[in-house]
């Protein structure tokens, strides 16, 4: 990081979750940036990423101050094969993200190969041109574009799907 926050990556902590639900909120009011059309509670936080997928990491960037700066989380999905996994990741608004991004996929990288995953897909509504760019920095291309999926308010977005290969031939 530049500047003189050092950023910690580690685990979730039961205590963090808070906080984390504020970090998405805001993400999800700024707009365009994720799947989440409206704020959500930290009961429907716990529900998405702790109850109804099987979660394999869920990582935390935390400043020396204590601030979360960002998350990352690398779950199962029915739709993707059992040496897939589906990753979101999610930055505080107006902080480098990038650098965030890349310590945290740093980190999920070595857990997924821990795990013997072939890939991870990450999953962007087109809108999103932060997270396109944030994935192709991270060496995930393109595989799959599905065309105006609608959006609870009818607004038609493509969600443009991106694979990391994570295990190599």
């Amino acid at each position: 990081m530049s500047g003189s926050i050092a950023v910690t990556i580690r685990p979730v902590d039961p205590g963090d979750v808070p906080a984390l639900c504020d970090l998405l909120n805001e993400v999800i009011r700024v707009g365009g940036a994720t799947i989440f059309e409206r704020p959500i509670t930290v009961e429907a936080f716990i529900d998405h990423f702790f109850k109804s997928q099987i979660q394999i990491s869920f990582l935390v960037a935390a400043a020396d101050t204590g601030e979360l700066l960002g998350f990352q989380v690398l779950l199962t999905h029915e739709q993707l094969p059992d040496d897939w996994a589906d990753i979101a990741t999610f930055a505080r608004v107006g902080s480098q993200a990038l650098e965030i991004g890349r310590a945290l996929f740093a980190e999920t990288v070595m857990i997924a190969r821990r795990f013997g995953l072939l890939a991870i897909n990450a999953t962007i509504r087109a809108d999103n041109e932060g997270g396109q760019a944030y994935y192709d920095a991270m060496g995930f291309v393109t595989y799959k574009v599905d065309e105006k999926v609608p959006l609870k308010s009818g607004y038609r977005v493509d969600r443009i799907s991106k694979g990391y290969r994570v295990i190599s031939d």
